[in-house]
């Protein structure tokens, strides 16, 4: 038998409202292109990219998020440091921003704003998240999806629930959340980062 879930413990399982001051949470909600009824998409929409523009609130919500960050937690915030070619590899960032926990064990978070428009997110040493991850009319991506995924990434890391290997494999876990996967073999040794240290009070 399952106890009930107390006051407390119900606000640890709400969801990230890091960036809600860009109003990205207000935005309409956006229609879903292949409803359960439909066939799904054609083939061409796999090629097809309409109105690239509406992932531009995405900027907004990155810097917001920045922000945020920087503001809760103990970190050096770097404004247009050199990109790793392994971040923007595919994509044409135009601006950066990157935070440095000060505490080595901590992994780094850079965000780049790319000209799709969209982001890139480099989390520690070698994962990286692009969002929208394709863009593409048939993938049929919405902004609230890449918000979604956006915080649900980088709730792991500053919880200490990031890991990572050169290769490919990442895990990241929250007390909501939970995505484990692999790249190309073979794997180095797995580093596991801490949690980000808060700022102290006062």
């Amino acid at each position: 038998m399952t106890e009930g879930v107390g006051a407390d413990s119900a606000r640890e399982f709400e969801p990230s409202r890091r960036g809600a001051s860009s109003g990205v949470d207000e935005l309409p909600a956006e229609h879903r292109r292949w409803g359960m009824d439909s066939d799904g998409p054609p083939q061409e929409a796999y090629s097809r990219v309409t109105d690239t523009e509406r992932y531009r609130p995405l900027h907004d919500f990155a810097l917001a998020l920045v922000d945020d960050l920087e503001a809760e937690f103990d970190v050096e915030r770097d404004h247009e440091p050199p990109v790793a070619s392994w971040l923007s590899e595919g994509v044409d960032v135009v601006s950066a921003i990157r935070l440095r926990p000060r505490t080595d064990d901590a992994a780094p978070i850079t965000i780049g704003l790319t000209s799709f428009p969209g982001l890139v997110i480099g989390c520690g040493e070698f994962t990286r998240l692009t969002l929208p991850f394709c863009g593409c009319d048939a993938c049929d991506e919405h902004v609230a999806d890449s918000v979604d995924s956006a915080r649900e990434h980088i709730d792991a890391v500053v919880s200490g629930g990031f890991a990572e290997a050169s290769g490919g494999w990442v895990s990241f876990r929250t007390e909501r959340y939970a995505s484990v996967g692999g790249g190309q073999e073979p794997y180095g040794p797995r580093r596991a980062w801490a949690a980000w240290p808060r700022r102290s009070a006062g």
